[in-house]
């Protein structure tokens, strides 16, 4: 009798355990369980007997004992022990277990997922290679599933068979471009796509290259004679492409010449210089040399600047015509009528500014808009995108290869409103007033 109480007392034992073991319950719930890296997760695990202990093994068969970190334990009662991720590697993947701490055929567990999102260690936007030389465009990319990448050129693909060919090769981490030239200039994009179960995504990485060359023309054709008259101005340019961007530099004779108030006004952005000369008497007329040089190499322009007239102001310049946004202007100027003069007038030029405008610049004319119109006999030149019910201030001048002439007085011309008129020229909306204006006498005593 006392070994078959025995007996009995360890199988009704065991068929508790059995139940408490097969008893546990995961919150989630998931057998799968996604998270992106870095994120976090926590995951707790129940017993209904108190009195059973719990433990979490990692994917490894490691028991997590730790209370703190990034991976940790917390057992805020005696029946559950909760596993904390707080932020997660991909080294953490795998599946999770809880089952009791004395053992037994009985857990749960979940396998986590672990994906990365798309990330490139290369941080670099501007990228300078010697012309004639290789170059690698870096493009490491990062991610869990391992993304697939694509190149584009200026917004067009590199397709696999010219990056098998002699100019393009892709690799594992980057582009390499063989033998660069100019055409090689511009935006380099790294597109890298991931689809998981979850999410699908997109990033790029755009590059631009530059290449490097010593300077050259920005325009091929050149003059090489200008034309100014005392006491006005000449203008000359100097233009060149160049990378890095070249220094210009301007030279009389052999002295380097420099922005001052009385003679010269330099003006000079990344790939044009400007050379404003004040012709104030006859021994500005001379050679200018503009140099454009980068460590790479350098050019040089001369221009031959002579004494020209200066040109007559037109004789006419009256509106011939005008709506809600456009004038016409008609502007002549005296011409030779016989052989071709070198000085004659060869265009004009009509500067605008609206009355307000005009106000707020304190009268100044340093911000008005201008338009420049070739000679034509006959011809009327048309002033548009004006504003309507809009009263402008205009001038025009003369143009010929020595440059501008005196303005001419300062007219004022109105544009047409929008607001319909009637055939009287009266805006509708003040004829219906006047009308009733007029009524007004016969309605009173009417109404007595």
């Amino acid at each position: 009798t006392r070994g078959l109480t025995f007996e009995m007392s360890l199988f009704f034992t065991g068929a508790v355990l059995g139940n408490h073991h097969e008893s546990l319950t995961l919150r989630p719930a998931d057998h799968s369980v996604v998270r992106y890296t870095n994120e976090s997760l926590i995951v707790q695990c129940q017993s209904p007997n108190p009195e059973v202990k719990l433990h979490w093994k990692s994917p490894k068969g490691e028991i997590i004992h730790d209370h703190k970190g990034r991976i940790h334990i917390e057992q805020p009662s005696p029946e559950q022990l909760k596993i904390v991720f707080a932020h997660i590697a991909l080294a953490d993947k795998g599946n999770w277990t809880c089952e009791a701490a004395e053992g037994g055929l009985h857990s749960k567990s979940f396998d986590l997922i672990v994906y990365q999102k798309i990330t490139f260690t290369e941080n670099a936007t501007v990228m300078t290679v010697k012309e004639g030389d290789k170059a690698t465009i870096l493009c490491e990319v990062k991610g869990e599933p391992q993304p697939n990448v694509t190149w584009h050129f200026n917004g067009q693909p590199i397709s696999t068979e010219a990056a098998d060919g002699s100019k393009f090769r892709i690799l594992a981490d980057g582009l390499l471009i063989n033998k660069v030239t100019q055409s090689d200039t511009g935006e380099y994009a790294c597109r890298a796509y991931q689809v998981n179960s979850i999410a699908s995504d997109m990033q790029e990485r755009i590059v631009l290259m530059k290449i490097e060359h010593k300077p050259f023309w920005t325009y091929k054709q050149f003059v090489s004679l200008q034309y100014a008259y005392i006491n006005g101005t000449a203008t000359i340019m100097c233009e060149a492409q160049a990378e890095p961007p070249a220094t210009f530099t301007w030279h009389r004779k052999q002295k380097r010449l420099h922005s001052n108030e009385k003679l010269y006004t330099i003006e000079t952005d990344s790939y044009w210089s400007r050379l404003t000369v004040h012709v104030v008497n006859g021994s500005v007329f001379d050679n200018y040399r503009c140099r454009a040089a980068n460590h790479l190499g350098s050019i040089e322009r001369t221009k031959r600047l002579e004494e020209g007239e200066k040109p007559p102001a037109p004789v006419t310049f009256k509106l011939r015509g005008f709506n809600s946004n456009t004038f016409d202007v008609d502007v002549s100027a005296p011409r030779g009528q016989d052989e071709r003069d070198l000085m004659e007038v060869n265009g004009y030029r009509i500067e605008y500014m609206s009355e307000m405008e005009f106000k707020s610049d304190a009268g100044k004319w340093t911000n008005a808009k201008r338009k420049d119109f070739p000679f034509e006999e006959g011809a009327t030149f048309l002033i548009t995108n004006l504003e309507p019910n809009t009263t402008y201030l205009m001038r025009a001048a003369s143009r010929n290869l020595a440059g501008f002439s005196d303005f001419t007085k300062v007219e004022k011309y109105t544009t047409l409103s929008l607001e319909p008129r009637s055939a009287s020229g009266i805006p509708r909306p003040a004829l219906l007033l006047l009308g009733l204006l007029n009524l007004w006498p016969i309605l009173r005593l009417a109404l007595g």
